[in-house]
Protein backbone atom coordinates (compact mmCIF):
# COMPACT_ATOMS: atom_id res chain seq x y z
CA UNK A 1 0.00 0.00 0.00
CA UNK A 2 2.27 2.61 -0.79
CA UNK A 3 -0.23 5.19 -0.79
CA UNK A 4 -0.68 5.40 2.75
CA UNK A 5 2.48 7.28 3.78
CA UNK A 6 1.66 9.54 1.03
CA UNK A 7 -1.90 10.48 2.84
CA UNK A 8 -0.46 10.46 6.01
CA UNK A 9 1.38 13.20 4.78
CA UNK A 10 -1.43 15.25 3.52
CA UNK A 11 -3.18 14.34 6.87
CA UNK A 12 -0.16 15.63 9.03
CA UNK A 13 0.03 19.06 6.61
CA UNK A 14 -3.90 19.59 7.52
CA UNK A 15 -3.51 18.53 10.83
CA UNK A 16 0.12 19.36 12.58
CA UNK A 17 2.65 20.97 9.63
CA UNK A 18 1.62 24.06 9.57
CA UNK A 19 1.60 25.74 12.81
CA UNK A 20 0.84 29.10 12.05
CA UNK A 21 -2.80 28.12 11.20
CA UNK A 22 -2.88 25.87 14.14
CA UNK A 23 -5.57 28.67 15.95
CA UNK A 24 -9.01 28.80 17.05
CA UNK A 25 -11.17 31.46 16.46
CA UNK A 26 -13.60 33.15 19.29
CA UNK A 27 -16.80 31.75 17.80
CA UNK A 28 -18.69 34.21 19.95
CA UNK A 29 -17.56 36.63 17.80
CA UNK A 30 -17.10 34.81 13.69
CA UNK A 31 -19.46 32.80 12.41
CA UNK A 32 -17.77 32.71 8.90
CA UNK A 33 -14.92 33.79 6.67
CA UNK A 34 -15.54 34.95 3.17
CA UNK A 35 -12.02 34.51 0.71
CA UNK A 36 -12.23 36.48 -2.56
CA UNK A 37 -9.61 35.95 -5.25
CA UNK A 38 -8.97 35.55 -8.79
CA UNK A 39 -9.05 32.39 -10.27
CA UNK A 40 -5.67 32.76 -12.26
CA UNK A 41 -2.37 33.60 -10.56
CA UNK A 42 -1.68 36.93 -12.30
CA UNK A 43 -2.40 40.58 -10.99
CA UNK A 44 -1.09 39.87 -7.28
CA UNK A 45 -3.18 36.96 -6.43
CA UNK A 46 -0.83 34.37 -5.97
CA UNK A 47 -0.20 34.43 -2.07
CA UNK A 48 -4.44 34.41 -1.92
CA UNK A 49 -4.22 31.51 -4.05
CA UNK A 50 -1.72 29.63 -1.46
CA UNK A 51 -3.46 31.08 1.63
CA UNK A 52 -6.51 28.93 0.32
CA UNK A 53 -4.46 26.21 -0.41
CA UNK A 54 -1.91 26.17 2.39
CA UNK A 55 -3.65 27.56 5.19
CA UNK A 56 -6.88 27.64 5.37
CA UNK A 57 -7.57 23.55 5.43
CA UNK A 58 -5.83 24.04 8.88
CA UNK A 59 -8.07 26.91 10.30
CA UNK A 60 -11.04 24.62 8.81
CA UNK A 61 -9.68 21.77 11.07
CA UNK A 62 -9.15 23.12 13.83
CA UNK A 63 -12.43 25.37 13.54
CA UNK A 64 -15.31 22.65 11.92
CA UNK A 65 -18.27 24.68 13.04
CA UNK A 66 -16.79 27.91 11.23
CA UNK A 67 -18.35 28.79 7.84
CA UNK A 68 -15.25 29.16 4.96
CA UNK A 69 -16.48 30.37 1.67
CA UNK A 70 -14.50 30.70 -1.05
CA UNK A 71 -15.25 33.20 -4.41
CA UNK A 72 -12.71 32.79 -7.06
CA UNK A 73 -13.57 34.94 -9.54
CA UNK A 74 -12.66 34.34 -13.20
CA UNK A 75 -10.62 37.38 -15.46
CA UNK A 76 -8.32 35.91 -17.79
CA UNK A 77 -7.24 39.85 -18.52
CA UNK A 78 -3.45 39.52 -17.88
CA UNK A 79 -3.81 43.92 -17.77
CA UNK A 80 -6.87 43.94 -15.75
CA UNK A 81 -6.01 44.31 -11.81
CA UNK A 82 -8.88 45.53 -10.50
CA UNK A 83 -10.34 41.89 -9.38
CA UNK A 84 -10.88 42.04 -6.09
CA UNK A 85 -8.81 39.97 -3.22
CA UNK A 86 -9.38 40.37 0.14
CA UNK A 87 -10.39 38.02 3.42
CA UNK A 88 -13.27 38.97 5.35
CA UNK A 89 -14.43 37.67 9.10
CA UNK A 90 -18.26 37.63 9.17
CA UNK A 91 -20.42 37.83 12.44
CA UNK A 92 -23.54 35.63 13.83
CA UNK A 93 -25.85 38.03 11.77
CA UNK A 94 -23.22 37.87 8.68
CA UNK A 95 -22.26 40.55 8.81
CA UNK A 96 -18.23 41.84 8.22
CA UNK A 97 -16.45 43.41 11.41
CA UNK A 98 -12.89 42.31 9.69
CA UNK A 99 -11.21 43.01 6.06
CA UNK A 100 -8.13 41.76 5.39
CA UNK A 101 -6.81 43.03 1.76
CA UNK A 102 -4.61 40.17 0.52
CA UNK A 103 -3.50 41.40 -2.92
CA UNK A 104 0.26 41.70 -4.13
CA UNK A 105 1.07 39.57 -0.67
CA UNK A 106 2.76 36.57 0.39
CA UNK A 107 0.73 33.60 1.56
CA UNK A 108 2.55 33.57 4.57
CA UNK A 109 2.38 37.37 5.14
CA UNK A 110 -1.27 37.29 4.74
CA UNK A 111 -1.00 34.59 7.48
CA UNK A 112 0.49 36.71 9.99
CA UNK A 113 -1.25 39.51 9.43
CA UNK A 114 -4.48 37.74 9.84
CA UNK A 115 -3.13 36.61 12.95
CA UNK A 116 -2.74 39.79 14.02
CA UNK A 117 -6.33 41.01 13.16
CA UNK A 118 -8.34 38.11 14.09
CA UNK A 119 -9.21 37.51 17.90
CA UNK A 120 -8.09 33.66 18.43
CA UNK A 121 -6.28 31.91 20.50
CA UNK A 122 -3.41 29.53 19.72
CA UNK A 123 -4.33 25.48 20.05
CA UNK A 124 -1.98 24.29 22.55
CA UNK A 125 0.56 21.85 21.08
CA UNK A 126 -1.12 18.97 23.68
CA UNK A 127 -4.23 19.44 21.71
CA UNK A 128 -2.31 19.09 18.27
CA UNK A 129 -3.69 15.99 16.35
CA UNK A 130 -0.56 14.32 14.86
CA UNK A 131 -1.11 10.94 12.26
CA UNK A 132 1.67 7.86 12.58
CA UNK A 133 1.89 4.72 10.86
CA UNK A 134 1.68 1.80 12.94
Amino acid sequence: MPSIPKQLNFLNRISFNTPKAHIRLDPSRYSGLKLVFQYENHNGQMGARKFWNQYLPTMKFYNPDLQMDVIRIRNSNLKDDTTPCYLQALDKEGKVIDTLQMKNKHSDTIMDEFNQLFQREQIPEDQLIQLKRN
